[in-house]
């Protein structure tokens, strides 16, 4: 073990954790190393438990040949799956062993794994699978410890002392990924119930209520409309599944288009589109028109499926402001929003519940357009009205017949 030896690779593990390296650094860097160090292993792959509302684990997978790494995302159902209950993991998680060996030289295997012997077939001689439980109790419940394997395609396979010291470093591998694990769950669930620049604010240390900027954005208010009468005689878990696909058309094309959607409001959302350095307000008015009309389109695609079932289905009204916002933390004392607040979000909402009245499912401000521009006649002015709670009138935009394929 000429170059790195068993201390030298302890001080880097935990450097790593000290320094919040992300998984696929820490993963990497520890199997180079002991590859390096005159571990006979091929390949690696670490698994782990995560909080994420599209995949419940993933595994990091490293490859000597090349020294590269990859990352599996498993869905949440894929933990139900057949090759699921028929993995190492598996076995180790649920039965009575911490460890496996399955040597692959010819010798019957201790447990008959598909996976293993699909590495065999490979060319590999030996596997060597380990699992390192976290405490017991602990606030993420599902995280709860992480899964390591190893395979070589030496000939003699693993010596005992090969094992032996690897393990040894695995219990300050599994503390310095555990850290980099919830650093990453933090990131996943601010994204998740916040948006993602909210998100990262937060993270920032940006949690003091009050703590607020004003920013100029495009504000964009989006609800469904008949909700209540298309989902009365529903199943709730059909209300649920159904207002999640409709929520999926909308919300796609916002995030796509830089929007960022801070709220869910029963069956409506609230969706800003910054002003950022770079970009002109032009272009920021643009990209938020655009993900309206895609979001549009998909609402209207997915109402033609439910038709076609008999299915009750739902319009899509969108009101699109430009203004001034207050960008930050608002609430009680140990209870905030990371949200916008002021007179332009409360115009961009009188707008949208102007909908149903004008018979338009797509509203625009006089400041919107003035700020876009209508070279093309893209637009036409629907007239003068009063907001309810905004003094004076304002006028009032929708898009052309000519235009309407645009938004």
């Amino acid at each position: 073990m000429a170059e790195h030896n068993h201390e030298d690779i302890s001080a880097w593990i935990l450097d790593q954790g000290l320094r919040g390296a992300p998984l696929d650094v820490i993963v990497a860097g520890f199997c180079q190393r002991l590859r390096a160090a005159g571990h006979p292993l091929r390949r690696a792959s670490v698994s782990l438990r995560t909080l994420h509302p599209q995949y419940g684990a993933h595994t990091l997978v490293w490859n000597a040949k090349d020294g590269s790494l990859s990352r599996e995302v498993h869905v949440h159902r894929e933990t139900e799956s057949d090759e699921f209950l028929r993995s190492p993991i598996y076995h180790l998680v649920h039965g009575p062993k911490t460890a496996i060996r399955c040597r692959l030289d010819g010798r019957p295997l201790e447990v008959d794994f598909p996976f293993v012997a699909d590495l065999r077939a490979q060319g590999y001689t030996d596997y060597a699978a380990t699992i390192v439980r976290f405490a017991e109790q602990q606030d993420f419940q599902s995280i709860e410890g992480i899964f390591f394997s190893c395979a070589t395609d030496f000939k003699d396979g693993f010596s005992d002392e090969d094992l032996t010291w690897s393990g040894e470093l695995l219990p300050l591998l599994a503390l310095a990924l555990k850290s980099a694990s919830l650093q990453e769950v933090a990131v996943n669930i601010a994204e998740a119930y916040l948006g993602k620049d909210a998100g990262h604010q937060v993270l920032r240390g940006k949690v003091n209520r009050g703590s607020v900027e004003s920013i100029d954005a495009v504000i964009l208010f989006a609800d469904l409309r008949g909700f209540t009468a298309a989902t009365d005689a529903l199943p709730r878990e059909i209300v649920v599944e159904r207002l999640n696909r409709y929520f999926d058309c909308i919300v796609l094309p916002v995030e796509q288009y830089g929007g960022q959607v801070l709220k869910f409001l029963g069956d409506g959302l609230l969706a800003t589109f910054a002003l950022e350095a770079g970009h002109s307000v032009k272009d920021v008015c643009a990209a938020a028109l655009n993900a309206a009309g895609i979001a549009s389109s998909q609402v209207a695609a997915f109402n033609r499926e439910l038709e076609l079932q008999g299915e009750g289905t739902m319009a899509l009204d969108v009101a699109l402001h430009l203004g001034d916002v207050m960008y930050g933390n608002v609430g009680a004392a140990d209870r905030l929003d990371f949200t916008v607040i002021g007179p332009a979000v409360n115009e961009a909402s009188r707008i949208e519940a102007l909908c149903g009245p004008l018979d338009r499912n797509l509203l625009i401000s006089g400041n919107f357009v003035e700020a876009i521009g209508d070279d093309g006649g893209r637009f036409v002015s629907l007239g003068f009205h009063l907001l309810r709670g905004v003094s004076g009138q304002r006028e009032i935009f929708g898009v052309s017949d000519g235009a309407r394929s645009m938004a």
